[in-house]
């Protein structure tokens, strides 16, 4: 079985036009695949903690605004970045902490406007380079994805350029790694400044003291489990045109597809309300008769009681 790839790696998706939809790549023996998340990044946020969310916990307040990004990544760009807005009169600025939930892995790119900001407070593994604002940003951002391949995980990407301009990183996170920027240190539950990476910060706690976006590129999780088809099936040549899909596909026995496409425990059937006389089934998820003490008697002790009736006929019989 093919272990799983590292957030770095399987990116060949990310790395074409920006508007292509995440794709999951076949390993060598066939065994295993990337599920992606389909909701956007909001979603994710406001659904840290549930069954089948992409994070196991998350926090978000103070002055935000949620925007679209206009590419394919997060259904769409839909609510795909969010703006911690810095606030310096009464009003409390933006904050956010988000962790990954088992299995689940996620990619970000953060910009602040803070010069300098993620070059003077890194403090791990990190690869630089310069950005060029006037160059296109996926080609800026292709080299940054094939520089971090070629680093390897864990590490870091820092805009090394930033003296007269905004401050940029890129990183990604694997499961219980964690994303805190809390932007005027206003909030007791948010680390001001923070990537932690198997257990290693990345950064020095410090405040950016001005406004942040996160932009999330991906949010999957790895299905081991799952067989990809044998390369050489035959393709249909007259394939259904409107197929009906199995809503339960892909997801190992007793689970199913939620509403985000993600594999989550079926729950047990909700008892029903029965009438009198009957009870709740919940093999058959049905209501069926109570069973009456005559309704147990068994064939051994039917085949008694008729023994016991011959006998005192047989007896009447032969006092005649």
């Amino acid at each position: 079985m093919a272990s799983k790839p590292t957030p770095y790696e399987d990116l060949s998706w990310i790395k074409t036009d920006g508007i292509s939809k995440p794709t999951a790549s076949r390993p060598a023996d066939g065994i295993g695949r990337f599920e992606y998340w389909q909701g956007t990044f909001k979603e994710a946020i406001d659904n840290a903690g549930n069954a089948g969310a992409p994070f196991s916990n998350a926090r978000l307040g103070g002055l935000k605004s949620w925007q679209d990004t206009g590419t394919a990544w997060m259904d769409g760009g839909k609510d795909a970045r969010v703006k911690l807005i810095d606030d310096d009169g009464n009003t409390t600025s933006g904050y956010i902490t988000f962790t990954m939930a088992d299995g689940w892995q996620g990619m970000f790119y953060i910009k602040t406007e803070n010069n300098d900001f993620f070059e003077d407070n890194v403090k791990e593994n990190w690869i630089t380079n310069d950005w060029n604002d006037d160059d296109d940003f996926i080609n800026e951002l292709n080299y940054v994805v094939n520089s971090l391949e070629d680093e390897g995980w864990p590490s870091v990407w820092i805009q090394d350029n930033a003296d007269y301009s905004d401050s940029r990183a890129v990183t990604g996170l694997d499961s219980g790694d964690y994303i805190s920027f809390d932007v005027d240190s206003e909030s007791s539950d948010v680390a001001q400044s923070r990537i932690r990476i198997g257990g290693d910060d990345y950064l020095s706690n410090t405040e950016a003291d001005d406004h942040i976006w996160i932009t999330c590129m991906y949010l999957r999780k790895w299905n081991a489990n799952y067989e990809w088809p044998p390369e050489d099936d035959p393709i249909d040549p007259d394939p259904d045109p409107d197929p009906d899909p199995d809503p339960d596909d892909d997801c190992p026995e007793g689970y199913e597809k939620n509403e985000f496409g993600i594999c989550v425990l079926i729950p047990p059937p909700t008892p029903k309300d029965c009438p009198d006389g009957f009870v709740y089934d919940p093999a058959t998820d049905s209501c069926v008769p109570i069973k009456k003490p005559e309704d147990d008697v068994t064939i051994a002790g039917m085949i008694a009681v008729l023994a016991g009736i011959g006998v005192t006929v047989y007896l009447a019989l032969k006092v005649i």
